[in-house]
């Protein structure tokens, strides 16, 4: 369905006067550095799991963010944005958990005044947008249908949805730090005995790679920062329900991840099909409408290619070594950068720097910057040393 008019209406010279005088007065004003540190308990303040991501591969980029404000021009990214699209339709089905929702009218009113927004935000690349639009509506009623009957889906109380959070976070130091996101879901997951709390993360993804993925969710940046948030949430929150005791305590313990992955059609690999152009004599080209159904089919024929969910169990102990091993560490070194920064915000190379800010040279590569793993992945996690070999030389193309 068209989502917005994309005729734009030119601007009347008086209009750009106006436009042009607000960016002047603007940009005479003093700049508010957008971030207020990781200790500030206020809007502007904490840190979340895509910032800390920015301060742990540069800090000269990231300082050009958080105290000048300075992005991209943004752009539609239909990568990032089928995501944001996904998101509101789970959010919207929590509303409504029913699968005959999504054949309602208006189920898909808050993903249509958004791509309405995204075509406003984008002028030049609204095609795109409805594009995508066209794609997720397709998509998510069949995504609904696949997981109706699934056990997990029917032993499943939701407990969070879609949920904000903004926790403070004890660091060794004594300083207190606080974290940020928001909860995709939070589920308790079986009866008796065997149920637990899980964790749920909805990822949209163009590649998929099962064994990689399941084992980089046990030290993932960004589910072990919403496992010790969520932690705190299950310590500190009163629940009504009957997955509490008496005193409002959750009785269930925190038992993993479920990770949901939703291959984003049209991105290489199966269902990659191109709109037909027809030959203009004996076929006629494909309408849009005939392309979308048909892309529905091809979901249809093979919805696990499409659909997947893995539930991946946590130990007490790996979150205390996320913990240990990365989140205090880095969260440290944040505030102490802080502290050195505000000092001087625009003079971060002075003198006694010490080595606590740097700015990232081109050249440098990492696999795990791309979400990809290393040869010491599996000693990392097991402490196996097979396939690798130890070496007393690591200069060998120096010898003389």
């Amino acid at each position: 369905m068209p989502i917005v008019n994309t005729k734009s209406k030119p601007k009347s010279k008086k209009l750009a006067a106006v436009i042009s005088r607000a960016k002047k007065s603007k940009s005479s004003k003093a700049h508010v550095a957008p971030w207020a540190g990781p200790c500030d308990p206020g809007n502007n303040g904490g840190i979340t799991q895509s910032l800390l991501c920015k301060f742990l591969v540069d800090r000269e980029r990231f300082r050009l963010l958080v105290v000048h404000g300075y992005k991209s021009a943004e752009t539609f990214n239909h990568r990032l944005e089928y995501g944001q699209m996904w998101h509101l339709c789970e959010e919207q089905f929590a509303v409504l958990p029913d699968p005959s929702a999504v054949l309602l009218a208006g189920f898909f009113d808050p993903l249509t005044n958004y791509c309405r927004g995204l075509c406003k935000k984008h002028p030049t690349q609204q095609e795109q947008v409805q594009h995508w639009y066209n794609v997720c509506e397709v998509q998510f009623p069949l995504y609904v249908k696949y997981w109706a009957k699934h056990p997990d889906v029917k032993a499943r109380n939701p407990l969070l949805q879609e949920e904000v959070f903004h926790v403070p976070y004890l660091l060794p130091s004594g300083r207190t730090v606080y974290l940020r996101g928001k909860f995709d879901s939070v589920d308790m997951i079986g009866k008796g005995k065997s149920a637990g709390i899980y964790l749920q993360e909805n990822k949209s993804k163009g590649d998929i790679d099962e064994p990689q993925l399941k084992r980089q969710l046990q030290f993932d940046i960004q589910t072990g920062t919403y496992l010790v948030a969520l932690q705190h949430e299950l310590h500190h929150a009163r629940w009504s329900d009957g997955s509490s005791d008496k005193q409002g305590k959750l009785k269930y313990p925190l038992a993993g991840i479920r990770y949901n992955v939703i291959r984003r059609p049209l991105s290489g690999g199966k269902g990659s099909i191109v709109q037909r152009k027809g030959n203009g004599k004996t076929t006629k080209p494909e309408t849009n409408d005939e392309f979308y159904a048909r892309l529905a089919g091809v979901i249809e024929e093979d919805p696990s290619s499409f659909f997947m969910r893995w539930k991946v169990e946590i130990l007490p102990s790996d979150i205390e070594r996320f913990k240990h091993e990365f989140l205090n560490p880095v969260l440290e070194q944040l505030c102490d950068w802080w502290d050195w920064i505000t000092a001087a915000p625009d003079d971060p190379f002075r003198q006694s720097n010490h080595g606590i800010h740097f700015r990232m040279p081109y050249g440098v590569y990492s696999p795990l910057l791309d979400g990809g793993s290393t040869e010491l992945d599996e000693y990392l996690a097991s402490g196996s040393t097979l396939g690798l070999e130890q070496t007393t030389d690591l200069f060998p193309e120096l010898k003389q």
